[in-house]
């Protein structure tokens, strides 16, 4: 059997693990137990660039590694217990961001990946509240309310990662540097 992932697509999910691995541990913690840090911002960025399949992966492998006990995570931490802790959900989410952002990135064209973007930022944040609405044993628009904080960071930084990841797109395309 042989595989359609080649040497330069397991390069590139490798680089952006890495990367992803990078911008977790920027972070600022809080008491609710889930810190602010830049992992949506970056996954948005992978998403654009690298598009769904490789993007998807490089989110499935940040997780698993993760899970595996790899201090990857915020404040360096790894384990199964930080994936089945209140931030759990939004690890989990990434892969599912990072697919329907990517996704939105093939189409190739600017409003469907804005739309992308803020639909891939919300799944995020539902399968966020659901989790921890289910962990915590709470309602679950107690849950939403307690990533308030979170979201209009998220919103913002959006917007910053979407441009910043277009022109790195289209700078990429312009170097005939192909990778899909």
């Amino acid at each position: 059997m042989t595989s359609n992932f080649s040497v330069k697509k397991q390069t590139l999910v490798g680089l952006s693990t890495a990367l992803m691995i990078i911008f977790s541990q920027i972070a600022i913690p809080l008491p609710i137990g889930v810190p602010i840090t830049l992992q949506t911002f970056v996954v948005i960025i992978i998403a654009i660039v690298l598009e769904a399949e490789l993007a998807t992966a490089t989110m499935g492998i940040y997780t698993f590694l993760g899970c595996l006990g790899l201090p990857v995570f915020s404040n360096f931490s790894g384990g199964l217990q930080r994936v089945l802790g209140p931030s759990g959900g939004f690890i989990m989410s990434f892969m599912v961001m990072a697919f329907i952002i990517g996704r939105a990135s093939q189409v190739g064209n600017k409003f469907v990946l804005w739309i992308g973007v803020y639909m891939g930022l919300a799944a995020q944040y539902m399968i966020g509240a659901m989790y921890l609405a289910f962990i915590g044993n709470m309602d679950f628009s107690r849950a939403l309310t307690v990533f308030y904080p979170f979201l209009i960071k998220d919103i913002i930084l959006a917007g910053v990662a979407v441009m910043i990841a277009t022109r790195i797109k289209v700078r990429v395309n312009k170097c005939g540097i192909r990778y899909v």
